[in-house]
């Protein structure tokens, strides 16, 4: 069991093989209170709706709320760096499914690792000033398991989320 914090001034944290996202969605949610946040949605797993269900949840101020979440969905492992690059640590940031676009077939397998190391530097660079989150999706390819292994070695905090034999619950703590 592990809980977010929307208190965490810096520091990247990784989750990995979460079977959904709304539990990411909810802290996004919370977070969009009272801060902008920067999303990056780097597989399709994405739901608006959802969030916006959440965001409703917390508070009467839905346009406003929403208005803080600032996404972006690049399409291409070459686009995610950019965007990383081009990214400024003034918000949390949030990457959702990252890797997604990095198991990419058309990529070979070494370029696939230097632009995940160059990814992680970008990460790094902002989790210095900021809170950043990072979930990960299993790759399709077992070969790519490397680029998981890289962020893992890279986290500040790290979990990983294993199917129990008994059903347990994923929670969120707000501090604040």
């Amino acid at each position: 069991m592990f809980s977010l914090s929307t208190t965490q001034t810096h520091g990247l944290t990784v989750i990995a093989n979460l079977p959904d996202h709304r539990l990411i969605l909810t802290f996004i949610a919370r977070l969009a209170q009272n801060s902008p946040v920067r999303v990056l949605v780097g597989g399709n797993r994405f739901d608006a709706h959802q969030l916006a269900r959440q965001v409703r949840q917390f508070t009467t101020k839905v346009d406003d709320t929403l208005a803080r979440i600032e996404q972006a969905r690049p399409f291409t492992c070459f686009q995610t760096l950019s965007l990383l690059a081009h990214t400024p640590p003034t918000a949390p940031f949030i990457a959702l499914d990252l890797l997604t676009t990095f198991y990419d077939d058309n990529i070979t397998n070494s370029e696939s690792i230097r632009l995940t190391e160059n990814a992680i530097h970008h990460l790094q660079r902002l989790s210095q000033q900021t809170p950043v989150l990072v979930t990960l999706r299993p790759p399709p390819n077992p070969a790519r398991a490397t680029l998981s292994q890289r962020l893992y070695a890279a986290a500040d905090y790290l979990y990983i989320h294993k199917t129990p034999d008994t059903p347990h619950q994923l929670t969120l703590s707000a501090i604040g």
